[in-house]
């Protein structure tokens, strides 16, 4: 009987559902951002708000990993990503780059997606909160690829 708890728990832990593409890379799905009635919010020139998260569950719980462009003008990129599909891929890297002696590491995230013509169309990301890039890392470790920090590193 304690067996088969253990087991339950242990294939409860392991199991994890979060949507990804042919070659093992996460799918960002933008989402409308809606008020209590259900209808879309829009800002004040009439443009639609949305969220740009990966949805997944990790220990039989829902997860929403919410994502952000780099900077404030960044919807419009992000809007042209994602006028092709409400999907998109999570491409993440690690960049290094040296000045004065000093190497700084740090994660780039971008979603991309190639339209019709092959055209590749993509934009960098961030996730939006501390909490959000925790559990980005919980997702990425569960998928069994290494967990990538949101922060950046120096070394001498």
């Amino acid at each position: 009987m304690a067996d088969e708890t253990k087991k339950a728990a242990t294939t409860k832990v392991t199991a994890v559902a979060a949507e990804t593409t042919e070659n093992g890379n996460l799918v960002i799905t933008r989402e409308a951002i809606c008020d209590k009635r259900g209808k879309q919010l829009t800002t004040q020139d009439g443009r639609a708000y949305f969220a740009y998260i990966i949805k997944g569950k990790l220990r039989g719980r829902d997860i929403k990993v919410d994502f952000s462009p780099k900077d404030k003008g960044g919807y419009l990129p992000l809007d042209l990503v994602f006028d092709i599909s409400s999907k998109a891929e999570l491409l993440i890297s690690e960049v290094v780059s040296e000045m004065n002696g000093v190497k700084t590491r740090r994660t780039v995230y971008e979603v991309c997606t190639v339209d019709e013509d092959g055209q590749l169309w993509k934009c960098e990301v961030k996730p939006t909160r501390k909490s959000d890039g925790d559990l980005l890392a919980m997702v990425l470790n569960m998928l069994g690829t290494t967990p990538a920090t949101a922060t950046e590193t120096k070394t001498a």
